[in-house]
């Protein structure tokens, strides 16, 4: 049931995004979206995604993982095409990743672990330079100082969510048991962070690399439909972008996406069917990779 909530909820919120931009127009910059532009849009993507899969095998291998690079890759690529077809997001090629690390001889809950590490490093560094970038913005007097303040401080609070301590034994221990459950869950979450400090430190560059390329992927859609925005101006508004479409919410991030650059690039002064219109390119990026990568399926190994 709540799986069935989570893909209706996704789906009406698309819905609801595409409506709110008026189809013909949205259908129409589609339609009008560069060819070639898209193209280059879809080959830079796999290669973030060829360099995702090196870094989540130096994260897995860090953890003490049987984990060599060229299986993570064909297991990473399967992941991608498995989140074009089933609800979740990005949730359901993680748990493929996780399933098929462990039949390497790997214990599932560390496999499963070395997945999620691989996702934390991605938009935890995403973050970082999406709040470089938009800092740097600020001090410049770029776009709006009120709002791109509040941005700012929005950013600051996600790259230090996961290094605050909430180990308080009030929380642990409340009668509220929600409270109680995600008090732990967090001090068990910064305990592995802890333990797989090295492992993370050791693929920094790769992260980096992937972030850059990831959100060259968005801007590069954002050409393609007409949105004359710089590099750096997309860099700022990437994290909450990515991170919205990783919500396991609707099928391949489509609606949280939307929804967000709607947001988001609004601040930038993108109007509202071109924000639409941009995410909605580069979800395509991602079915076109998933459909490249069905074959995958096909191997033994």
């Amino acid at each position: 049931m709540r799986l069935g909530l989570r893909v209706a909820a996704g789906l009406a919120l698309f819905a609801l995004v595409v409506w709110y931009a008026d189809p013909a127009q949205l259908l129409a910059k589609l339609r009008n979206a560069d060819p070639r532009l898209f193209v280059l849009a879809v080959a830079i993507a796999v290669v973030a995604n060829l360099v995702s899969a090196a870094r989540w095998a130096v994260i897995a291998r860090g953890l003490g993982l049987t984990a060599p690079t060229g299986r993570l890759i064909l297991m990473y690529a399967r992941g991608i095409t498995t989140n074009i077809l089933l609800p979740g997001a990005t949730l359901s090629g993680d748990l493929l990743r996780s399933v098929q690390l462990s039949r390497l001889g790997n214990p599932f809950v560390a496999s499963a672990l070395s997945v999620f590490l691989d996702r934390f490093s991605g938009l935890w560094t995403l973050c970082v330079l999406s709040l470089l970038s938009a800092a740097t913005m600020l001090a410049r007097g770029e776009i709006d100082r009120i709002q791109l303040g509040w941005y700012v401080l929005g950013l600051c609070a996600l790259v230090a969510a996961p290094f605050v301590p909430l180990r308080w034994r009030g929380m642990r221990s409340a009668a509220i048991p929600l409270l109680s459950k995600f008090a732990k869950a967090w001090d068990r979450g910064q305990e592995r962070l802890r333990q797989a400090r090295p492992a993370l430190v050791a693929s920094v560059w790769r992260s980096l690399a992937v972030q850059f390329l990831s959100a060259g992927t968005l801007w590069v859609c954002a050409l393609a439909v007409g949105v004359s925005l710089s590099y750096p101006v997309m860099l700022a508004a990437a994290a909450p972008i990515f991170i919205m479409a990783a919500l396991p919410i609707g099928v391949a991030g489509f609606g949280t996406r939307e929804l967000a650059a709607v947001v988001v690039l609004g601040v930038a002064g993108v109007s509202t069917d071109h924000a639409i219109a941009t995410a909605l390119l580069y979800g395509l990026t991602s079915v076109m990779q998933g459909l490249l990568s069905a074959p995958f399926f096909l191997t033994r190994s």
